[in-house]
Formats: C-alpha cells, structure tokens, sequence
C-alpha cells in the first residue's frame, strides 16, 4: 500500500512525474483583484520613488500561471527563467501613466537612492513562452482607466 507520508508516495510520483529543478522567479503580480497601486493613486497615498534605478518588473497572474506550466513541459530546462513581462518601467512612469488613464492627480515623487534592477524574460520567452499582457499598461489601460475610477468613487 502507498502512503504519503511514509516515503512511499513520493518515491512513486517521483517515477511518474519527472522531477524538474528549475526555479522560475516571478516579479509581483498584477492583474484582477490585485489593485494596491491604483487604489493608492485614487486615494493619493502613493508616491513615486524618483531618480534613476527604480524598476517596476510586473507580470500578470494568469502570465505568472502560464509561465509555471509552461517550464513544466520543456524537456531540458535552464535552471532559473525570470516571470516578468516585457517592457519593465522606471516607477514614475508607470505611476504617472496609470495617474493619467485614471484621471487622478500625478503622485508625488520622493528623491531615494536606487532600490531597483530592470529584470528580463528573455530566457523565458526564448523556450516558446508568450505573455498575453506584454506589459502592466495594457492591461490596465484595458481593465482599470475609467472602470476603475467608477468603481472605486462609488464606495
């Protein structure tokens, strides 16, 4: 008889299922249900970190899922691919951009040494993986912009 937690189930899966040691790294997650940033800018409780090296590096979560069972299907995988979508932003464009199709006033910038690296999903996207949200614009551009001004002024 299998048991999982004797050893016995794992010895077994581990048969049936090849044991991949790939580490994907996955940016922070934006898409439904996930609107800290744009809340923030609604309430204008965010500010921009200003000056050079601060990267946004966002995926969307059905991205960040597509991603991970992606790399389950290659057969001689890289050890570590990087979940991020294409086009990684300085902050302060990303919140000023986001302030704008929201129709909500610009964050304040504070001035802080760099905090941030621009990540690439060049590796990820060289094994045949595609993002469906290249970048958090679009998908905000298509999702929040006058949606979520709407939404959030009718609390």
């Amino acid at each position: 008889m299998i048991h999982p937690c004797d050893g016995t189930g794992i010895t077994l899966s581990m048969k049936i299922i090849p044991c991949h040691r790939t580490l994907p790294i996955i940016t922070p997650l934006y898409g439904p249900g996930r609107l800290r940033l744009p809340q923030g800018l609604q309430a204008g409780t965010i500010q921009a970190p200003a000056g050079l090296g601060h990267w946004v590096n966002r995926i969307h979560i059905d991205d960040a899922a597509r991603a991970c069972a992606h790399l389950l299907t290659i057969s001689d995988p890289q050890p570590l691919y990087i979940g991020t979508d294409d086009h990684p932003l300085p902050a302060t464009e990303l919140y000023d951009e986001l302030a704008r199709m929201m129709k909500v006033a610009l964050p304040a910038q504070c001035l802080l040494p760099p905090t941030g690296k621009r990540l690439s999903n060049a590796r990820l996207r060289a094994s045949g993986w595609r993002p469906t949200w290249p970048t958090a614009l679009e998908w905000y551009a298509k999702t929040v912009g006058a949606e979520f001004t709407t939404h959030v002024s009718d609390r």
